[in-house]
């Protein structure tokens, strides 16, 4: 046998060790006997800028331009919803309803101001869409009085100080501008600290939303916001005429430093900007793009079933080869956890045990998800019959008459 050298420190290791249960029996026996708090600061502070659900009341309707208005959304008190979760300039908010048996919910960028929390107050900005279920819901049926509910705010585009430049060209296409209104309005309030250029892309002066707004933002804060309207269909003195190219972007941005790039409009002219983007030579950390979902055209007209599970519950779904599996959700009454509805966000997330699928270009997959048969169901189409495991859904009104003018 071997002498085994123990020094002091050790020996009193050694002791605490040995005494371990009987301290912690001590300790037990001298704690508190009162009950534990029923929430702590932090899980409240948790749900407070990350709630599952805000249940909102629409407090007044804006006319912007003709098929656009805004809405101003306040906290539903009756409901539960005591104040409004704050957001950086650039968010967006996914809007839900429960129309009858149905779920409708779209995503819609928040063109208020990050101070307008304090108020409790968000803004979004809607164009009316030609057969949109849900935009026209909101121009027909929705008014001051009406009650939706609203998710966390959300968003890739939004300013960061650590990793932008100091100077942010931002291109817009239509109602897209609505993110960018919301960063201007931060400028000037002082609650963001970088300089925009706006490049706006309308076909003619009809079609400029805010246009008001943006001329006072703009003369108020010379040297920080210069808005540049560009029309596709009009010639104007002091505009730009065309598309936005790489060339006309050039001709606005710094040219003796770096810039961040962001876009937001309909996904043609996402999609040509990025065909630009080469020639620009930005780094990938500089340019952020925001799109409107895209969509498959399918010549499959046939409806397969989908057998769902979420959490203890098991049901089948009819699905419509022409729409989304997540759409097929929302149809049968399932409030489906999402966000982006392109593809990228991954709060849809969702595994597939069998079954086949088509999605948009623009799914967004770890190579695990791949792996471990996992897809997005915003943006993916059925091929087959499936069978998917999805999260949990959201907990929304469950009568029409809680949606109903207070």
């Amino acid at each position: 046998m071997k002498n085994v050298k123990v020094g002091m420190i050790g020996v009193f290791d050694m002791l605490k060790f040995k005494n371990l249960k009987r301290d912690r029996m001590r300790m037990i026996e001298s704690s508190s006997q009162a009950p534990l708090e029923n929430e702590y600061d932090i899980n409240a502070l948790a749900r407070h800028y990350h709630p599952d659900v805000q249940n909102v009341v629409v407090k007044e309707v804006l006319e912007e331009a003709e098929g656009v208005r805004s809405f101003v959304l306040v906290p539903d008190r009756q409901r539960g919803t005591s104040g409004l979760a704050p957001f950086k300039a650039g968010s967006y908010v996914n809007l839900r309803v429960r129309i009858g048996g149905s779920v409708a919910s779209r995503v819609y960028s928040l063109s208020s101001s990050p101070r307008d929390v304090l108020e409790e107050k968000y803004m979004v900005t809607v164009k009316k869409k030609d057969g949109g279920f849900f935009s026209t819901y909101l121009f027909d049926q929705v008014g001051p009085g009406s009650r939706l509910s609203a998710s966390e705010p959300f968003g890739r585009m939004t300013y960061n100080r650590i990793r932008d430049a100091k100077t942010v060209v931002a291109v817009a296409g239509g109602v897209g501008i609505t993110p960018f209104i919301s960063m201007a309005k931060a400028i000037d309030e002082k609650s963001e600290d970088f300089s925009l250029i706006l490049l706006y892309g309308t076909r003619t002066r009809g079609d400029v939303v805010f246009k008001d707004v943006l001329e006072r933002l703009e003369k108020d804060n010379p040297g920080k916001i210069r808005v540049v309207h560009v029309y596709s269909e009009e010639e104007v003195e002091g505009a730009e005429h065309g598309f936005i190219t790489s060339e006309l972007i050039r001709k606005y941005a710094p040219s003796d430093g770096p810039y961040s790039l962001f876009a937001s409009g309909p996904d043609v002219m996402c999609g040509f900007l990025e065909k630009q983007l080469p020639a620009l030579g930005l780094e990938r950390k500089y340019v952020r793009i925001e799109r409107t979902p895209d969509s498959i055209a399918r010549d499959d007209d046939g409806t397969y079933t989908i057998k769902v599970h979420s959490r203890d519950r098991v049901f089948e779904i009819e699905a419509p080869a022409c729409e989304t599996v997540l759409a097929s959700l929302e149809k049968s009454g399932f409030a489906g956890r999402n966000m982006c509805r392109v593809g990228g966000c991954g709060f849809c997330r969702a595994k597939m045990i069998s079954g086949d699928y088509v999605a948009t270009k623009y799914e967004k997959l770890r190579l695990a998800d791949k792996d471990f048969h996992y897809f997005h169901p915003c943006c993916s189409y059925p091929l087959s019959d499936m069978e998917i495991i999805v999260p949990p859904e959201v907990v929304l009104p469950q009568t029409d008459q809680d949606l109903k003018r207070s």
